[in-house]
């Protein structure tokens, strides 16, 4: 793209700063309570290091969800609304899922356990096909800068909710609990689609809907575009690293003695308000320096980060230490997912946004968690040995 094209910007109105403010909050809350609160119970609990990995099989439907996207295009109730039609069943199957969840948690088993989370990621994974899609049609591309900012900031305060705020929860009331608000959470947030506008046609009025045909011709078309392949290598590997910092050092502080409250308050809190702040300042970069130059600011600061990592990896760090790195590169990786976000947003066509984004959302995921999965299970290994040796095959295989 051009300089000019690159460098558009303009702010959001109130209406749709508050609709993806509250959609893409309620969908951090879960995922920030399996990722960083949920494997800590499981290992407080003697689980080891190798099943709380084989968990991370919950997440398929994530990584996979590509397949089912189409349909979220093609078939919707005209009334309702293109995307309301999806999103608001599947919040209503969401919210089920979970107080379930949270009913029979005590008598689960571990296969239980899995096939439960496996639906709640279903409804989840559906759902975020058709907020994206919804945000690919109401953004304009002046204000996809801003509005990435109000997206990734809005899920990272869900996920701090989930990973900081639902610790409190459990250590007063249990995982039930934990379970049942984040259910009250989802069903509170439905009023917001009231919000949204230009998606409910009349039933004679409604365009033909996708065909696959058309939704396949769209991908044909994708893949031949000029720096396709450059996007592609970009998303592919930009967050890989950032799949295996978070979860995985937190359980090397874990097995280093530092307590639960310890990594809370240093891992969840203080870096996923590092991640909101990173998040919210780069739509305000962008304004200024466009989206290249904000990507190279970036992926600086992460080179940083990774750096104190492998400088902290050589002994016992202090948390003040921990804290700084944390800081930095939580910063770093929200900048990197709004330049992320932007980008794909960019690249894909308006017949076909929640099929084409929701593609290369997977592909930017499912790199990020075969790693973390790898890293967690050769680590689990020489965990054994020591958490010394655990945090220097962290960094190894992070790097």
């Amino acid at each position: 793209m051009t300089e000019a094209e690159a460098r558009p910007f303009s702010m959001l109105s109130p209406r749709k700063t508050l609709l993806f403010t509250a959609l893409y909050l309620v969908q951090g809350l879960p995922f920030g309570f399996f990722l960083f609160t949920y494997p800590l119970i499981l290992r407080a609990q003697g689980l080891s290091l190798t099943k709380i990995t084989f968990l991370s099989v919950v997440n398929l439907p994530w990584l996979v969800k590509f397949l089912w996207a189409p349909l979220v295009d093609r078939y919707f109730w005209p009334r309702l609304g293109r995307r309301t039609s999806w999103i608001l069943p599947m919040q209503l199957g969401l919210a089920a899922s979970l107080a379930l969840t949270g009913l029979f948690a005590m008598d689960l088993g571990i296969n239980g356990l899995i096939l439960c989370l496996l639906v709640v990621n279903f409804f989840a994974a559906t759902q975020d096909i058709a907020v994206d899609g919804l945000a690919v049609d109401q953004l304009t591309p002046a204000e996809r800068g801003h509005g990435n900012a109000i997206q990734s900031a809005s899920y990272k305060i869900g996920m701090l909710g989930g990973g900081f705020g639902l610790t409190f929860v459990l250590q007063r009331f249990g995982p039930q609990a934990c379970f049942y608000a984040m259910a009250a959470c989802v069903v509170a947030v439905m009023p917001v689609l009231f919000l949204v506008r230009g998606d409910r046609t009349a039933a004679g009025e409604a365009e033909p809907p996708m065909t696959w045909r058309i939704v396949f011709s769209a991908f044909s078309e994708f893949v031949r575009r000029p720096g396709f392949v450059w996007l592609l290598v970009f998303l592919l590997v930009v967050k890989a690293g950032d799949a295996v910092a978070n979860p995985l050092y937190r359980l090397c502080l874990r097995d280093s003695g530092f307590s639960l409250s310890e990594i809370n308050w240093v891992m969840n809190l203080l870096g996923i308000a590092a991640t909101l702040c990173g998040s919210l300042f780069t739509g305000f970069l962008m304004a200024r320096f466009g989206r290249l130059r904000c990507t190279v600011i970036a992926l600086s600061g992460q080179l940083l980060a990774y750096l104190g990592w492998v400088y902290l990896s050589s002994g016992m760090p202090a948390m003040e230490a921990v804290a700084v790195v944390a800081v930095v590169e939580h910063a770093t990786s929200g900048m990197i997912t709004v330049v992320v976000f932007t980008l794909m947003m960019d690249a894909v066509a308006a017949g076909a946004a929640a099929a084409q984004y929701t593609l290369l959302m997977s592909l930017h995921l499912g790199v990020q968690f075969l790693k973390l999965g790898y890293a967690v299970t050769e680590g689990a290994q020489l965990f054994s040995a020591g958490a010394r040796e655990g945090a220097g095959a962290f960094f190894y295989i992070k790097v």
